[in-house]
């Protein structure tokens, strides 16, 4: 009887740890993608320069973080992009253009930017990183979140800071004609005085999805950004129309493409 006992036990013993193993790693990934629920006024503070600065270097630290590599390894690059909205809202109390505007920054993909002038090129820096930290954060930026992502540890990350940007602006001034606008001027600049800058139908298509995605959150701030990583499906009838399908579920939906 004791004998029998022991092996009980130990076999409970064995179930209980297998399932503590395995619990936290579900509850873990879960509880990357949800939203808190702050005070009706703690947002209204984070626009604080110094709170802001202090965010902004919080979302970087995040995406460099070895938690949110193995996040994103698990989870798949959609929804660390998800993970990444979800804690700019953490950081920001729900302020919902706060984190944009922070998403936007913290995704930026190079560390310097050259411009164009007469006789000679001018270099300024987009980061407050050390190299080895931009490094670190842009190896872990989400890269492969569109159906046609191209092949290649890059694929589409600088599509990021395209997609949030457009979402800033399009829900702060409640219009996707401005983000439009917005996105057209930066493609015209960055053609005609960027070092090596020229025009890109993905980066389009990255503004339009973010305005989308910016106009929705208008509604409800808890959209997650992966619903609308879309790319245009050519329709049945041939009318050129198109539909969109998504990387998490390649289904179409009935958003017409705003593509040009």
């Amino acid at each position: 009887m004791r004998r029998a006992a022991a092996i009980a036990s130990c076999v409970a013993l064995l179930a209980a740890a297998t399932a503590a193993q395995t619990a936290p790693d579900t509850a873990g990934l879960s509880a990357w993608l949800r939203f808190d629920d702050p005070g009706p006024f703690e947002a209204l503070f984070t626009w604080y320069p110094p709170l802001f600065i202090r965010n902004g270097i919080g979302l970087k630290d995040f995406i460099r973080s070895d938690a949110f590599a193995a996040f994103r390894k698990k989870a798949g690059d959609a929804r660390a992009v998800d993970a990444i909205y979800v804690r700019a809202m953490s950081l920001t109390a729900n302020n919902t253009a706060a984190a944009l505007l922070l998403a936007t920054v913290a995704t930026l993909d190079h560390y310097t930017v050259g411009v164009r002038v007469p006789f000679l090129n001018l270099f300024f820096p987009l980061s407050n990183e050390s190299y080895g930290e931009y490094a670190a954060r842009v190896r872990n930026l989400p890269a492969d979140f569109y159906a046609d992502t191209p092949p290649g540890d890059r694929g589409d990350r600088d599509k990021l800071q395209h997609f949030f940007g457009s979402a800033f602006i399009a829900m702060t001034f409640e219009s996707r004609g401005a983000a439009r606008r917005v996105g057209d001027f930066i493609e015209f600049g960055e053609d005609a005085v960027i070092v090596d800058g020229m025009p890109d139908s993905r980066d389009a298509r990255a503004n339009w999805n973010g305005s989308e995605f910016g106009i929705a959150l208008l509604a409800d701030n808890r959209r997650y950004p992966s619903g609308f990583f879309l790319t245009p499906v050519v329709g049945r009838s041939g009318d050129g129309a198109g539909r969109l399908a998504g990387r998490t579920t390649g289904r179409a939906t009935d958003h017409t493409t705003g593509c040009r």
